[in-house]
């Protein structure tokens, strides 16, 4: 057991249920990195960094998280060199070209282009927002944090139901085709 060392009262404080988690829109933001965690990736046979970014600008969505994973050490030799890139442009942005520590990487701002990224293949989790482009100040091609004017339509959730039945009329002549051995878009293999 544990003393809070006061009297909590829970019907004291607002309970309201905001509904579901909307992703951030498409557009350019200004990050920071405010947590950080290196550990071992899912299958124990590599390192990954983990990153909590904050947005900073657009102001509307100040103190909004973003989520990122690197793949520093990864079995697979496309996964690592893919996030190895990915952390290498990140320290780039921040304009570190050296890091040995995660932390070295807190509290420095840089900017992104953040877009809508694909659900998982099972189907299990939709698409979430993610960096696309890191923009390098070494560059000079740093855009002003904005949302984009025109915005992607998330696909919907898998459901697992059997897809509807289809009722199109035009299945009727298939088999005619067939049976002449004839179709329309070329000759049997």
């Amino acid at each position: 057991m544990a003393n809070l060392g006061t009297t909590f009262k829970a019907e004291d404080h607002d309970t309201e249920q905001r509904g579901e988690y909307e992703e951030l829109p498409n557009g350019v933001y200004s990050l920071e990195i405010e947590a950080s965690d290196v550990g071992p990736t899912k299958s124990g046979t590599g390192t990954v960094l983990k990153t909590t970014n904050v947005v900073i600008a657009p102001e509307q969505f100040k103190g909004r998280k973003l989520f990122s994973t690197y793949n520093l050490e990864n079995a697979n030799e496309v996964a690592q060199r893919i996030g190895q890139q990915q952390f290498a442009a990140l320290c780039r942005a921040i304009g570190l070209s050296e890091v040995s520590d995660s932390e070295d990487l807190h509290f420095r701002s840089f900017t992104v282009k953040v877009g809508l990224g694909k659900p998982s293949k099972d189907g299990q989790y939709p698409a979430r927002a993610e960096i696309k482009t890191y923009y390098f100040p070494d560059q000079g091609n740093v855009p002003d944090p904005a949302i984009d004017a025109e915005q992607p339509r998330p696909a919907p959730a898998n459901d697992n139901r059997a897809p509807a039945a289809n009722d199109n009329r035009q299945q009727a002549s298939r088999p005619a085709a067939a049976a002449t051995g004839s179709r329309s878009w070329g000759k049997r293999a």
